[in-house]
């Protein structure tokens, strides 16, 4: 893998906690990082839910070793640019060296 493909920046969100003042707590995502990524996407399955048809897309990201491990498997990606957002499947040492492999799937 040649550095130079790392041509697409994904960022990292999280989804955090927070109290609301009354007691209870309120949700919201919050930017961890921005990381490159080599992006490849690997299947476009359509299928049936509650009587509506919906597109899930898998894609795998290819990043520095160093990078993955901060991510955890709870994390959110979103490529930049584009409103789409991933839920991690696995993570996992890729056959280069200093690189890993993230599967993802569309949040539909």
């Amino acid at each position: 893998m040649d550095a130079g493909r790392l041509d697409t920046r994904v960022v990292v969100k999280r989804l955090t906690k927070s109290a609301d003042g009354y007691g209870g707590s309120t949700s919201s995502k919050s930017t961890i990082s921005t990381i490159w990524a080599y992006k490849k996407d690997i299947s476009g399955d359509i299928t049936t839910q509650n009587v509506q048809r919906k597109k899930f897309t898998s894609i795998e990201l290819i990043v520095r070793k160093k990078t993955a491990d901060t991510i955890q498997d709870n994390d959110i990606l979103q490529i930049e640019g584009d409103s789409t957002e991933y839920r991690i499947n696995e993570i996992f040492d890729s056959g280069h060296k200093y690189y890993s492999t993230i599967k993802a799937t569309e949040i539909g």
